[in-house]
Parts: C-alpha cells; structure tokens; sequence
C-alpha cells in the first residue's frame, strides 16, 4: 500500500504542473527570435530592444546595420566593435554620440553571431547574409584596436561606402 503523505501529494502536485506547463514554456522559448537572448542581456540596455538606440547614450542599430553587413568590409567592422569597443565621438543620422562601448569579447562566438544575426532580422533586408559562429571565430584571433584605430576605420568605410 502506497503512503500520501503531505510531502508526496506536493510533490505529485509541484511535477505535475511543471509537466503541464513544459509545452507551452518550449513554445516561447522556440518562438523567440535566435539570438534575442545574448542581444537583450549584452546590448539592449544601451541600444534598447528593438535596436532603435538611446538618445545621447547609443545609436540606433536597426535600418543601418543592414547597410554595414551588405560589404564585407562592414562586416569585419561590426565584428571589430563586438571585439574592440568603440570610444570617443560618433555621428549617427546627424546626432552626435559621445560615450563609450565595451568590448564583447567574452561572450561565446555562437553568442556573437546570435546577437548579430538578430539585430540583422531587425532589418529590412533578408538577403544579407547571417554571420556565423565561424565567422566571429576568426574574428576573435584579428590583432586588437585601439579607440583611434577604430575611428580611423569608421571613417574608411564611410568615405568608401557612405554614411551608415
């Protein structure tokens, strides 16, 4: 004969409502966007959740990093700013931005092209290519930037391929 006690019908009770609630906890979870997850913990904050940007604070990224990515030399870029940072004085659709962006270095490569390729979907643009875990791998062993190294090459790609 089986004994309920108290701690057995919680128990029961507690898997119970875990196992019925699993499918729709999978359905969110597989309806999200890929890479929502490393862009909302690691660059929302400053760019917000749509990749719209912070006045005085971030640029947007949405309808201009389709742009950057369409070149590979944009691509190398927005890979160079994942692994370097920006600092110092940036001009965005005619607003100035003075700040400063940390290097993403430590998140994991299929991270990085996750968050990218999100910000990408955020674009109007679906023939651009997704970046992948490959891709940033090879990145990540490129000698590293300073800020005025960085600046330098930002103004290349403008000069070469128009304001972004």
């Amino acid at each position: 004969m089986i004994n309920f006690t108290r701690n057995t019908v919680l128990s029961k009770l507690f898997f119970g409502t875990i196992l019925a609630l699993m499918p729709l906890f999978l359905e969110g979870v597989l309806a999200a966007p890929p890479g929502i997850v490393p862009y909302m913990t690691n660059c929302s904050t400053c760019h917000q959740t749509k990749g719209e940007g912070s006045t005085n604070l971030a640029p947007k990224l949405s309808n201009r990093i389709g742009k950057i990515a369409s070149f590979d030399e944009g691509r190398r870029y927005m890979l160079s700013v994942v692994f370097n940072g920006m600092a110092g004085r940036i001009v965005v659709d005619g607003m100035p931005f003075l700040g400063v962006m940390t290097p993403l270095g430590h998140l994991k490569d299929e991270d990085i092209s996750g968050a990218l390729n999100y910000i990408l979907s955020l674009q109007n643009m679906p023939q651009i290519k997704p970046f992948t875990p490959a891709e940033v791998k090879a990145a990540r062993s490129l000698p590293k930037k300073s800020a005025p190294q960085m600046t330098i090459e930002r103004q290349k790609l403008i000069a070469a391929h128009g304001s972004f």
